[in-house]
Parts: C-alpha cells; sequence; structure tokens
C-alpha cells in the first residue's frame, strides 16, 4: 500500500440532509395552480433532486432543461416556466436551516487522524458546496473538492472521480491505487460513477436513493448510517492497524 485509504464523498445527502429542498418541494407540490400529474409516486427529494441536477449557471440553458424535465408533471408550457423562476427564487431562502448529517464529524475527525485521504465530488455547484462547509466549518477535514462547475461531465460519468483523483496525486505526489479508493453516495449514479471509475462504491441507504435502488446498483459496500464506514472491513483494518 503506497498510499492510505482515499474516500470521496458525495454532497448532497452525505454531508448535508438536504432537507431545505424537500421542505420547497413540498410547498410546491401542495399548490394545485401547477396541475401536477404522474406525481403518486414521486418523493419530495427526487422532485428537488430533478431540478437541482437540471440547475445551471447559465439560466437559459438551465430554463430549458426544466421546460424538458418537467413536462410529465406540469403540462402546461408557461407554467413550468413560472415553476423554474419560483423554485430557483424560493430554495435558497431555506438553506439556511440546513444541517449537516448526524455523525458525520465524528467519522470525518477518525479518519482524518489516522491519515486518511478525504474529498468532496458532487453535481451541484461549487459555491453552493464551499458555503456550506465553511458553515459546517468541516473545510480542514478534505484535500480536493470537485463540483459540476470543475468538469465538463457529471456523475454517473467517471469524469468527476477521475478530476478529484488527479488532484490528490498531484497534491500527495502518490501513485493512486484504485483498489484503495471508495466514494460514498446515496443514488444509483453514484454508485456507477464509482464502477466507471473502477474504485470502491459504498452506498447509503439512509440517504436519499431508496434501499432497493442501491441494493440493485450492487455497490461494494452498503451500509445504513455514516458512522458505518469505519466498520467496512478494509478501512477497519487500517484504522486497528
Amino acid at each position: 500500500m503506497t498510499h492510505p485509504p482515499i474516500i470521496l464523498f458525495d454532497f448532497d445527502g452525505i454531508i448535508i440532509t438536504q432537507k431545505s429542498l424537500e421542505y420547497t418541494a413540498s410547498l410546491f407540490l401542495k399548490s394545485r395552480f401547477y396541475n401536477w400529474k404522474n406525481v403518486e409516486n414521486l418523493r419530495l427529494i427526487d422532485l428537488a433532486r430533478i431540478f437541482e441536477e437540471a440547475d445551471s449557471k447559465n439560466k437559459i440553458k438551465a430554463l430549458l432543461k426544466i421546460v424538458k424535465i418537467y413536462k410529465d408533471y406540469i403540462p402546461s408550457l408557461w407554467k413550468r416556466l413560472l415553476f423554474f423562476m419560483r423554485f430557483r427564487c424560493t430554495y435558497p431562502r431555506y438553506e439556511k436551516y440546513e444541517k449537516i448529517k448526524p455523525n458525520l464529524e465524528k467519522v470525518l475527525i477518525n479518519l482524518k487522524e489516522n491519515n486518511f485521504i478525504l474529498g468532496i465530488v458532487s453535481n451541484t455547484r461549487g459555491e453552493r458546496i464551499r458555503d456550506f462547509i465553511q458553515k459546517f466549518n468541516i473545510e480542514q477535514f478534505f484535500s480536493v473538492f470537485i463540483s459540476r462547475d470543475d468538469t465538463p461531465f457529471r456523475k454517473p460519468d467517471p469524469f468527476p472521480l477521475f478530476a478529484a483523483l488527479k488532484a490528490i496525486k498531484r497534491e500527495f505526489k502518490i501513485t493512486i491505487e484504485k483498489e484503495n479508493v471508495y466514494y460514498i453516495g446515496d443514488l444509483p449514479h453514484d454508485i456507477q460513477c464509482a464502477k466507471n471509475a473502477e474504485i470502491n462504491s459504498i452506498a447509503l441507504i439512509s440517504g436519499h436513493g431508496t434501499k432497493t435502488s442501491l441494493i440493485n446498483s450492487n455497490p461494494t459496500f452498503l451500509i445504513q448510517d455514516i458512522k458505518e464506514i469505519l466498520e467496512i472491513e478494509p478501512i477497519k483494518k487500517f484504522l486497528l492497524d
């Protein structure tokens, strides 16, 4: 082993709870104005994630995506446009109430004290990641931050993970051993991203993905709570050694 374990974390549902987006989604779903369709099996976090994935600094690009993606849920084109503008202005108001995931800080302290190399790889905006990391005072735990602003491709494409590993390789002057790299996420596309990058995947089933979908994605490891990272056999072995 030429380097300590590298653990890369998704952001929403792993670092923060994302309750603010869920609450915003609940407000909009209660409105009959949009004439919602096909939302019987759509969870609040699913509605919010769809918006977050489609959003962009380029408002025109984001608008076009929203118009297309929400077509099955909001039949009226002009109401989809209005939804985009209102939702984009509303959800940031509630992010100030967002919280860090329970047990996460203790895990980060333990890993950092044992020289693990940690990073964040997410499809969300870089500015949003930085704001929350500073708010919760956990910036010191991570060596690399990769957002959608840093890569031309988003998960499940492996490019974001490759970008993180390249930065780690450069900073620590190490040769990356993929069998000693882990990516933890809470959605099937996180697991697929790790597979595409040929690294270990850790599925957190207490995040926003469904247990069934995560099991079916066939992750390397499956955990219920973030603290169980410390019990994953190769990670536990490194801690004990």
